[in-house]
């Protein structure tokens, strides 16, 4: 009331925006949050207010005593996007339109800009658009995003004969080339879910099941039906229960969101991880034994990010058929592959209504052969139908090779715990270890996709296969407990497999149990060392087992995340697969010495070798350095004598296709200050280093995770001439004494420095800077870190005399 008056009162502009911006201050800090949608539309009721007020301030300043009806003044002020909507969270934009006529004796021109700077003076985050009225119509065709802005149009303020004149206008806007728009906007949808997919990490606005999803729905609707809302779907196209259910998920969303706004303060549509926990506790959630506040909430907003990208894919697919599909009655002949069932370029379609039960409908689709996914509407029928599956039919699914888009369209039907009840503990559940780019359930259908992608796997026998989709889809499913996961998931598995009779029982139970086992051992041990490769084949203990466990495991890491089952994990797999085969076979020819006379032997027969400079031949056998002979084939090993045959003082390669490899052969009197290089290098993140002794060279190998951009390889050269002069490292990480583990009887030939600590930069690079200045031998660097831990294997030439200086090195890297 004191501002409705002050803008009678006065004329002094600073003032007027002084005492609102005071006004709008004090209500943000003092803002109460009550739900989500209920928030939306009070905040945006507020901004009404101030827009309103400062409106009528600029009639009055302009017509002083004379002023006019607002109606018979040509202007009205139009709320667009999320404020037209109604949906405005705390530091969203506000988009208003400003619709005019050019009637010289009101000046409108003069006063919508005095309007507008006005709004900017207070600070509002205003965007706006102004037309005059007969431009509406070809604005909006000019852009689509102009045309759905424009049909989100909510009156705020101004003259309501030009309300009445504009809506005359929008509604041949939203009659005007309906099948371009609809088409356009469910493209636009599927290109949002490509760039934002479902992750731990979601995007609540533009993201797989964000709130444009739900604006999509209302978009399509607005234009075919003009509804107002999508509640006027109800019952036609969608039941009341299922609109519920989508309206309590949004409400989610919209709570979700205002928390985000709150929390971040600032503009933010990304649930980053940062912000989850205080999000969780603003909202009510509390740790438990179990589970702590913010991952029960991102399981609740994962479950309303499916529950509405499901509804909204559905609903709009029902009411959009008409445009979608115009094909003849001969081409929908030759898409039928049987009754109620289409399939076009490997996706299977079905129609909206059959007679089928749940049971017959999932046999149907068990029937079909080739396709890698599922049409919506093959969802909403296994959705809709009650759920009336057998033992032998569950059995069944894991025989088809088509599972893993079956399992999906199980998945999004809600169906998938109800026919394996062990699945909903981990449904929509998070893991946030720094490795796991997904959710459980979704890494879990991923393995079982990657899987049929595997060579090995598909050699196997059709029942070879069915064990190993089972132990894939399992191998997780006991996260999200007190207890270690691979122990409670193998008993899962276990009890269910009994359950439907499904066969090879315990060589499931046994491939649960250690399904992390290869990857561990193939990351963080010596792959190469007897008591590494006979230990893991006692637990494999045959060749059968060993080819499922290998398999399993290139699965379960290709699922983890794009990128992380990269050439570098490959080679080490196989290695260990090589190696442990060779160990079940034949145990004795284990031991490293006789791993290297064989490939010594193998290699002297080989022409490129004996082209070589006779000198270099000798120098190889002579060489100190079995991890050459162990980590290399024999082509490789001659591939390295051919590169550094004619080295004068210093040779550099680099490799930098997928990720960026360095090769380094140097003369032995220059020294080369490993740690500084590998210090400012760090940013590639470091992942295997080897070195190997060749008479007066030394041959570096190092790997690292990331690809150089081509225009900094001159820069690394130059960094690693640079190291050839004595270099201090700037950044020294200092450890505990507890961080190391030493075994001076890792093999007759080698020590092992084992280092366990919070993974961190500069930690390679501190520590070889340490074992340099002890003049100790390092062959070969593993570096493994997984949930923000690192986990890294030194092997280290006993030659060098580590275990008699380790005291000393310890005392170096501790103090």
């Amino acid at each position: 009331m004191q501002l409705e008056e002050l803008i009678y009162q006065s004329n002094n502009d600073l003032e007027i925006t002084k005492k609102i911006k005071q006004e709008i201050k004090a209500y943000l800090e003092k803002i109460q949050i009550e739900g989500g949608k209920d928030f939306f539309v009070k905040h945006t009721q507020k901004m009404d207010f101030f827009i309103k007020l400062i409106y009528k301030y600029i009639l009055k300043k302009t017509f002083f005593n004379y002023l006019p009806s607002i109606n018979n003044i040509p202007i009205t002020i139009i709320a667009l996007g999320s404020y037209g909507r109604e949906q405005l969270s705390i530091y969203s934009d506000i988009d208003i339109m400003i619709v005019y006529k050019d009637i010289p004796g009101y000046n409108t021109k003069i006063i919508i800009e005095n309007f507008i700077t006005m709004l900017w003076d207070l600070g509002l985050k205003i965007g706006h658009r102004v037309h005059e009225i007969n431009d509406l119509f070809p604005a909006s065709n000019e852009d689509i995003t102009i045309k759905t802005a424009i049909l989100e149009s909510r009156y705020i303020y101004g003259s309501k004969f030009l309300w009445y004149e504009t809506q005359n206008e929008l509604n041949k806007i939203r009659n005007y080339n309906k099948k371009d728009f609809i088409l356009a906007k469910y493209e636009e949808m599927k290109l949002r879910h490509k760039k934002y997919p479902i992750s731990m990490e979601p995007n609540i606005k533009d993201g797989f099941g964000g709130i444009r999803d739900s604006n999509t729905l209302l978009w399509i609707s607005k234009v075919i039906f003009n509804f107002p809302n999508t509640s006027y779907l109800v019952p036609k196209y969608v039941k009341e229960e299922e609109f519920k259910e989508y309206r309590s998920a949004l409400e989610f969303l919209f709570k979700t969101r205002v928390f985000l706004h709150l929390v971040a303060k600032k503009k933010i549509d990304t649930v980053y991880l940062e912000y989850q926990r205080d999000i969780a506790l603003k909202m009510g959630y509390t740790d438990s034994p179990r589970l702590r506040a913010e991952r029960k909430f991102i399981k609740d907003l994962l479950k309303s990010l499916w529950t509405i990208n499901t509804f909204c894919e559905i609903s709009i697919k029902k009411i959009i058929k008409p445009y979608l599909y115009k094909m003849s009655f001969k081409e929908a002949k030759e898409k039928r592959i049987k009754k109620y069932f289409y399939k076009c370029d490997n996706k299977l379609y079905s129609t909206f209504k059959t007679s089928l039960s749940f049971k017959e409908y999932l046999n149907n689709i068990l029937e079909i052969e080739n396709f890698n996914n599922t049409d919506i509407s093959t969802i909403y029928n296994l959705k809709s139908k009650k759920n009336n599956i057998t033992k032998t039919l569950t059995k069944k699914l894991f025989y088809n090779k088509n599972i893993y888009p079956i399992f999906m369209a199980l998945y999004r039907a809600n169906k998938l715990e109800k026919i394996i009840p062990p699945f909903e503990k981990v449904k929509y559940l998070a893991q946030f270890d720094g490795y796991h780019q997904y959710p459980v359930d979704i890494h879990s259908l991923y393995t079982l996709k990657e899987l049929e992608t595997i060579k090995e796997f598909n050699e196997l026998e059709e029942k070879e296969k069915a064990i190993l989709r089972f132990a894939s889809f399992f191998h997780d499913l006991g996260k999200g407990r007190l207890e270690d996961h691979s122990i409670v998931g193998a008993k899962i598995a276990k009890e269910f497999a009994k359950n439907i009779n499904f066969s090879s029982i315990d060589i499931i139970e046994k491939l649960i149990k250690h399904h992390t086992l290869m990857s561990n051992v193939a990351q963080r041990e010596d792959i190469f060392n007897d008591k590494v490769i006979l230990s893991f084949a006692e637990i494999v203990k045959d060749e059968s087992f060993l080819k499922y466990l290998y398999i399993l495991t290139i699965a379960d890491i290709k699922a983890v995340g794009k990128g992380v089952f990269n050439s570098y994990k490959k080679y080490l797999l196989k290695t260990l697969y090589q190696n442990t085969l060779q160990a079940l076979n034949n145990k004795e020819l284990i031991n490293e010495i006789t791993i290297r006379k064989r490939k010594e032997k193998m290699i002297s027969s080989k022409e490129e070798f004996k082209n070589l400079p006779k000198k270099l031949q000798k120098e190889l056998f002579k060489s100190p350095s079995n991890q050459l002979f162990l980590q290399n084939s024999i082509n490789s090993i001659i591939e390295i004598l051919e590169w550094i045959k004619d080295i004068e003082d210093f040779k550099i390669k680099f490799e930098n296709d997928k990720h960026l490899i360095i090769h380094i052969a140097k003369k032995n009197n220059l020294n080369l200050s490993l740690g500084w290089l590998l210090e400012k290098l760090q940013n590639y993140n470091l992942n295997h280093l080897s070195i190997y002794k060749i008479g007066e060279i030394k041959y570096f190998k190092i790997l690292f995770e990331k690809k150089a951009n081509e225009y900094d390889l001159e820069l690394i050269r130059k960094y690693i001439i640079d190291s050839f002069d004595k270099k201090e490292i700037k950044n020294k990480i200092v450890f505990k004494k507890d961080n190391f583990t030493i075994d001076c009887n890792h093999s007759p030939n080698y020590a092992a420095l084992k280092l366990k600590t919070k993974d961190k930069k500069g930690i390679i690079s501190t520590i070889m800077d340490v074992l340099d200045k002890f003049e100790v031998n390092v062959e070969d660097v593993k570096i493994s870190s997984q949930k923000n831990i690192a986990r890294d294997l030194f092997i280290i030439s006993k030659d060098s005399g580590f275990c008699e200086k380790k005291d000393e090195i310890l005392k170096a890297l501790t103090k």
